[in-house]
């Protein structure tokens, strides 16, 4: 009876080792969770960072890098709802209606009153302040839908590059697009033809926006090191942006905000902070002679102002990336005062006090504009080149009023960022 109860005891204590061996590798398991960031080793799901930076974060998720890109949702479509009568015809008598139907937004074609081909919206580009653009699954290739919302006048318009001709649906949407809309996506390149590949993208692996990484850098080995060590609060194992000097700063905006007409030796989804970006392109020996456009290059855009030139100033000098601030002119204003409140406008009326108007003006894009259509009689805007000027010149050309229909080019206004005399 002794060995017995002294066996039961032994098995019970063996039994009470495992179990709180169990409980304790739970809890460390809950403690430092799998990586399932498809990004992959060194990267944290970017929900974790709210946990210690909830007010920054809540704060961020308002912005527009954060929505720049998105799965469209109930949101979107509460949005667009209003204008599901909206119709936009081509110049080949074809027109796009945008319909709702049980399982999201759709485009459909028509031509001669009969349904041709239609597409789901299925992901949105672009926050939506100024316009948005959508594309469709076809299995592992997106494309981009024929149509986009254009905020400033609350109707669809065809998408920027798209001929008023007719209708395309076949526009392939490859990875580099997400690089500056997105802060991942997985891409497979496999081969189509004898001298052509296709990008095959997983759908699954996106990371919509710009998250708190891709500025940052990777966060695993951070999250890792705060969640063991709480009492911890100075950051460790993350880049301090501050430290980084005043290039190496720049370049993180440049990522996305530098253009995308140079050719990348490496996916920008590698880049962070600290890295120098022109390792990612192959030199581009022509680009100082260009004329920077106001869409996608303000940093080669603020690089030509005395501003710049005759300051440390940075991107983060008037700008908090962590906020939303697109329409609160009056904080912009008083960042200028920092630097310029004894400025006297000696011998100048001023129509208003904002400096923001007279000195960084809302400018037409050269490169992006959208095309809106009714149905009384044709009007195309052409660009002629000017072999005197650097500006662009608009004509109205009148066409044969084939169809009925009217073609107005609606510019796309982006403030720009070299900060001048202009009035």
């Amino acid at each position: 009876m002794e060995i017995t109860m002294r066996g039961l005891n032994i098995w019970v204590v063996m039994s009470l080792l495992i179990i709180g061996t169990m409980l304790l590798s739970r809890c460390v398991h809950t403690g430092h969770q799998e990586n399932e960031d498809p990004r992959g080793e060194g990267y944290a799901m970017e929900k974790t960072c709210i946990n210690c930076h909830r007010q920054t974060a809540g704060s961020y998720m308002h912005t527009v890098h954060y929505n720049t890109s998105s799965a469209v949702g109930a949101a979107t479509l509460e949005k667009l709802v209003a204008s599901l009568r909206d119709q936009f015809y081509f110049l080949d008598s074809s027109y796009i209606r945008v319909q709702k139907d049980k399982d999201g937004l759709y485009q459909y074609h028509f031509k001669q009153g009969v349904n041709t081909f239609s597409a789901r919206l299925d992901i949105a580009f672009g926050s939506g302040e100024k316009a948005q653009t959508y594309g469709y699954w076809k299995d592992s290739v997106l494309h981009q839908l024929p149509l986009s919302w254009f905020t400033g006048t609350h109707t669809w318009a065809n998408s920027p590059g798209f001929s008023p001709q007719h209708a395309r649906f076949d526009r392939v949407i490859v990875s580099r697009c997400f690089e500056c809309h997105a802060s991942y996506i997985k891409k497979e390149v496999v081969q189509s033809g004898p001298l052509s590949v296709t990008e095959h993208l997983d759908k699954s692996s996106i990371v919509y926006g710009i998250g708190c990484q891709r500025c940052h850098g990777p966060a695993q080995q951070h999250v890792q090191f705060h969640q063991d060590n709480p009492l911890v609060k100075t950051a460790r194992y993350m880049v301090s942006i501050k430290t980084l000097t005043r290039q190496q700063q720049l370049d993180i905006c440049a990522v996305c905000h530098s253009g995308n007409d140079q050719e990348v030796r490496r996916t920008l989804f590698d880049f962070v902070p600290g890295d120098t970006l022109s390792h990612f392109f192959f030199p581009d020996f022509g680009a100082g002679r260009r004329d920077p456009d106001v869409h996608g290059k303000q940093v080669q855009l603020l690089q030509t102002s005395r501003c710049y030139q005759r300051t440390n100033m940075t991107c983060t000098t008037c700008h908090d990336p962590h906020a939303s601030e697109n329409i609160r002119m009056e904080v912009f204003i008083a960042r200028c005062m920092d630097c310029h409140a004894e400025v006297k406008h000696t011998g100048v009326k001023l129509a208003n006090s904002s400096c923001i108007d007279c000195h960084m003006p809302l400018q037409t894009s050269k490169l992006i504009h959208f095309t809106r259509t009714d149905r009384r009689f044709v009007v195309r805007r052409t660009d002629i080149r000017s072999f005197r000027k650097t500006d662009y010149i608009f004509q109205k050309i009148r066409f044969p009023d084939t169809t009925g229909a009217e073609l107005k080019d609606i510019p796309y206004l982006i403030r720009t960022h070299k900060i001048a005399i202009y009035k």
